[in-house]
């Protein structure tokens, strides 16, 4: 009998787990699909630009003038690659200068932005809330489009030159120089400070 009793209990048992797994099975599921429609969708906005973009270069100039952009060309053409194959110097320069901006631009931002953290990292600077306090005041105001533009032409001079898409990120990025003094101050230990100065640092 007590066998019996047991086995029941634990068939009951049994029964009200499998219920309650296959709740939580289904509610799994049904996240899962809606994650996995949400990530489709999401992808869908990144990809069908660029399918766009493949189909107007196969698209016959004036059939894309006339139609505009569509998935699959009504009438298909080439000579956009033949016009690039004839006179490729003008694709070559404008690569050259986006690997030239890349470069220059990068380095030189990350190490302005890297020299300007560091100070504000360290807890004896005596003017860090001071200069943080301009730092931060950029992220919420700032001088506006025309203003700006004014500003390099008519004081930096640097109009139709390379440096009008070098300096601007010379002129840091607030966000990126908090997000590298949080970096300075959470993983450089004060121990390290203490070293270099009984070193003579």
């Amino acid at each position: 009998w007590w066998l019996a009793q047991t086995l029941s209990l634990r068939r009951y048992h049994r029964k009200i787990h499998c219920s309650k797994g296959g709740n939580d099975v289904r509610k799994n599921k049904i996240s899962g699909v809606l994650i996995n429609l949400y990530f489709i969708l999401s992808s869908l906005l990144f990809i069908i630009p660029f399918v766009l973009i493949i189909s107007a270069s196969f698209t016959d100039e004036q059939t894309l003038l006339q139609e505009g952009y569509k998935l699959i060309p009504t009438k298909f053409s080439v000579e956009a690659y033949k016009y690039v194959f004839r006179s490729p110097q003008q694709l070559l320069d404008s690569y050259k200068i986006t690997i030239i901006y890349s470069a220059i631009a990068t380095v030189l931002g990350v190490v302005v932005m890297a020299m300007m953290a560091y100070p504000l990292s360290r807890p004896n600077y005596r003017y860090k809330r001071i200069v943080t306090f301009f730092i931060f005041f950029t992220m919420l105001f700032n001088g506006g489009l025309v203003p700006t533009y004014l500003m390099y032409v008519n004081y930096f001079h640097i109009k139709n030159t390379l440096w009008a898409l070098v300096i601007p990120n010379l002129l840091l990025s607030a966000n990126n120089v908090l997000m590298i003094r949080s970096y300075y101050m959470t993983s450089i230990p004060d121990a390290l400070f203490e070293a270099a100065k009984i070193d003579g640092a």
